[in-house]
């Protein structure tokens, strides 16, 4: 295990930040000095990780190395860190634990792809429902279907509302599947659960 504050590691998955902060009124000079300085840190985490991985005999693919600059910058400068003699180029979007970010911090690309994801597995729900009772639908759902749409969902709850719909429409249409307003009328809203999950999160985090 790495022991370096910006490097965090997840059973098979390591990821690791730097930071570079703007300031007003400062000279391009001094701008290129700290973008200088933000690439030879990540470079630095990289070296660490390729050092560690010699010392336990563990062999890392640049090829499969992902970087992303996330900034609210129209026009950003391009990071282009090198890894074991190796040039990453620096992506539009990054996937981090299931999560894709893009480097403008939207999300718009992950809640597609997972209302997509829930809308399969609604769908074969949807064909298999005959063969279940109402509350077996609803069960399955609750199992399979929903999930898709909740994960780590305290990074994505405050993207656009026109963004969250997709995943209220996939909701609606499997209380019509479930077929039994009873039960579905007892299922918390999609915005609802977001609201507990994050406020749950914050709660451990200042707790």
């Amino acid at each position: 295990m790495l022991l370096t504050g910006n490097i965090h590691c997840y059973a098979d998955d390591s990821t690791g930040d730097a930071l570079y902060t703007g300031r007003a009124n400062i000279s391009r000079e001094n701008v290129a000095d700290y973008q200088n300085k933000l690439v030879s840190e990540v470079e630095s985490l990289l070296n660490k990780v390729s050092d560690w991985g010699r010392l336990n005999l563990v062999q890392f693919n640049p090829q499969k190395t992902q970087v992303c600059a996330f900034t609210a910058k129209k026009n950003p400068f391009v990071v282009s860190p090198q890894f074991q003699g190796t040039p990453l180029l620096a992506l539009a979007n990054i996937g981090i634990l299931g999560v894709d970010i893009s480097s403008d911090v939207q999300f718009r690309g992950h809640l597609e792809g997972k209302a997509k994801l829930a809308s399969k597995k609604l769908g074969v729900l949807s064909r298999a429902g005959q063969y279940f009772m109402p509350a077996h639908r609803l069960l399955l759902y609750k199992a399979q279907v929903r999930p898709h749409m909740e994960y780590c969902s305290h990074l994505w709850a405050g993207a656009p509302q026109c963004q969250l719909l997709l995943l209220d429409r996939i909701q609606r249409r499997a209380a019509r599947i479930v077929d039994d307003r009873a039960l579905s009328d007892r299922l918390d809203s999609l915005a609802l659960r977001r609201d507990v999950a994050s406020l749950c999160i914050f709660f451990r985090i200042y707790d």
